[in-house]
């Protein structure tokens, strides 16, 4: 539910006091989150046609996971907001860009009925 990761990530935040960089962080790994499993929903099928096209999407995702982490653990480290926008600045925003367009763009596929 994306309403519990979203508060799940504000309480640790406010956990760890009021740094700009700690709010980076925890708010970005919640947009990452929830745009990683909508896409998950909706590209993960498509590569389970065959063993290779599998380990190629385990690879893809493990890397693009790392990368995201890493970018948002950053925030950690440079707390300030002056830094973190520098970070940003450098970065051009592009992943979190790149998480809206496909959290944007990318088709929910429905959901299987509980019964």
């Amino acid at each position: 539910n994306a309403h519990k990761i979203k508060q799940w990530y504000q309480r640790r935040v406010r956990g760890h006091g009021f740094y700009p960089g700690y709010y980076g962080c925890f708010m970005s790994c919640a947009f990452f989150i929830l745009t990683s499993r909508k896409l998950r929903r909706y590209v993960r099928p498509k590569f389970l046609g065959s063993t290779g096209l599998k380990m190629f999407y385990d690879a893809l995702t493990t890397v693009c996971s790392l990368l995201l982490i890493n970018f948002a653990s950053i925030q950690l480290c440079l707390l300030s907001f002056e830094r973190n926008y520098e970070l940003y600045r450098y970065f051009y925003c592009l992943p979190h860009l790149i998480c809206l367009f496909l959290y944007i763009f990318c088709p929910s596929p429905p959901r299987p009925k509980k019964e």
